[in-house]
């Protein structure tokens, strides 16, 4: 059976299927949410000993898990581009690039593709896909989303002046020391944003972006992106002091409180088995600002790295009644978003360009192998890091988390960068730490993601010019 014809076959029968109480299923709602620098490792379900979320791991229970998802990029703006887009920043960006750029305004979104297909479509919370609004970074109003509540990037990105950028300024930080704007559709609404109110005040605008579609009887798409648990730190008046784990355990209770949140308004409305929720991060913890980041479970180091650390992170598919609980362990990307929502939803795929996306509905309906088999570790400025082919990660480059030391919270804190000649081997299957070369051992491996790695770089027309 070809792809085509498979998902025709699943589009007919979600028509024709049942959902609770009796209704139609019909196309479904999609929900995604995505955490900011949350670990792998930081939800109980995940392994994490003392943070409480029992709405993840209740998600997580009823849903489909993924232990292998990956993040498209170690940081926010690539990785979000490549979800929205369904292409690498690499592929998008044309000069070997996998770096913060605003989105060209002639990629097509998720948002510009549900819009097309009759969907109302939302946005609420951290934008991160372009630079300021002013400068000409590209809105959510103009790639497809009808509503805006939310910022526009990272919450670090608005010190004020003369404030010195250190460890401790930023573990006691205030919502005046970092001077976000909160918008409204284009109008800004507060600044500084209140941050230790803004996951909550995110689960609110959500919960009436679904009431409201559920009084119009409309199907929707919504984007919910968390600020959290992205530096600078914030936990609202119920949430904080009240986890075992800290300030940062109180943070990721209050992001499974929101989810807890949204999934009781689809099922007051009685409409979960109509909707496709999808729960991941845009990239692994924050390891240099120690207690201010989050956990990568057993995988090495985090975010900004070429670890697994950095791009591993926690994924989770619900719809009840049509995906069944299971745990999956094949490989699945973040840019893998579009194909898949194609097979499961009307949307259509963009048309004339390339795309990076692989459909992994087979997985979440049948259960069957993930049909992505490989992965390519861009780090900066455009430089393939790693590939993975099945179990195995080729890792060509290297940088490494050495602690906060103050100053710039970007790069510093990162160190030891080195180029791997020969590069390093490592069977993720029994080492998921990385930590045994076993290049040496199995030269014909090593040989077979090389091939893979060139016929990748074939496909990029020529880019990058770092790639070996």
């Amino acid at each position: 059976m070809s792809q085509a014809q498979f998902s025709v076959l699943v589009f007919t029968a979600l028509i024709v299927g049942c959902g609770g109480g009796g209704e139609p299923v019909g196309p479904p709602n999609v929900i995604i949410i995505l955490a900011d620098d949350m670990g792998w490792g930081d939800a109980s379900s995940y392994g994490h000993p003392l943070t409480r979320t029992p709405h993840i791991d209740q998600l997580a229970a009823q849903g489909q898990r993924w232990n292998s998802f990956y993040s498209a990029a170690t940081y926010c703006n690539p990785s979000r581009v490549a979800l929205m887009t369904g292409r690498m920043p690499i592929r998008i960006q044309g000069t070997g690039l996998n770096q913060w750029g605003n989105l060209p305004a002639d990629e097509v979104t998720l948002g510009q593709l549900f819009k097309e297909a009759g969907y109302a479509t939302g946005y609420v919370g951290k934008w991160g896909l372009s630079g300021r609004f002013e400068s000409g970074g590209v809105h959510p109003n103009d790639a497809g989303f009808d509503s805006f509540y939310g910022v526009e990037d990272y919450n670090d990105g608005y010190a004020r002046h003369g404030l010195e950028n250190t460890y401790e300024t930023i573990k006691n930080a205030t919502s005046d020391d970092f001077r976000m704007p909160l918008f409204r559709q284009k109008e800004i609404i507060e600044q500084p944003a209140h941050q230790p109110t803004l996951t909550k005040r995110y689960t609110e605008e959500s919960v009436r972006f679904i009431e409201r579609q559920l009084e119009l009887k409309q199907p929707f798409f919504l984007f919910l992106g968390h600020t959290m648990p992205h530096v600078p730190i914030f936990a609202s008046e119920e949430f904080l002091g009240t986890s075992s784990a800290g300030l940062y355990g109180d943070v990721i209770e209050e992001i499974d409180w929101s989810l807890g949140e949204i999934v009781r308004t689809l099922e007051e409305g009685n409409i979960q088995r109509k909707t496709l929720v999808i729960f991941t991060s845009d990239n692994g913890p924050w390891k240099t600002l120690y207690d201010l980041g989050g956990s990568a479970g057993p995988f090495r180091d985090g975010k900004m790295t070429a670890w697994e650390g950095a791009f591993r992170v926690p994924c989770i598919f619900w719809w009840p009644g049509t995906i069944e609980p299971s745990v999956a362990e094949g490989i699945g990307v973040g840019v893998d978003t579009m194909a898949t929502l194609a097979s499961l939803t009307p949307i259509d795929l963009p048309r004339n360009r390339e795309l990076d996306s692989i459909d992994l509905s087979q997985t979440l309906l049948e259960g069957s192998a993930s049909a992505r088999t490989e992965w390519f570790y861009y780090g900066q400025p455009g430089n393939l890091w790693a590939a993975r082919v099945g179990n195995h990660k080729l890792v060509l480059e290297s940088w490494e988390s050495i602690g906060f030391e103050g100053g710039d919270i970007g790069w510093r804190g990162f160190d030891n960068r080195q180029v791997h000649d020969p590069p390093l081997l490592f069977d993720l299957s029994t080492d998921p730490g990385e930590r045994l070369d076993i290049a040496a051992n199995h030269p014909e491996v090593v040989e077979v993601i090389q091939r893979t790695i060139k016929r990748y770089h074939a496909s990029l027309a020529g880019q990058p010019s770092s790639f070996r």
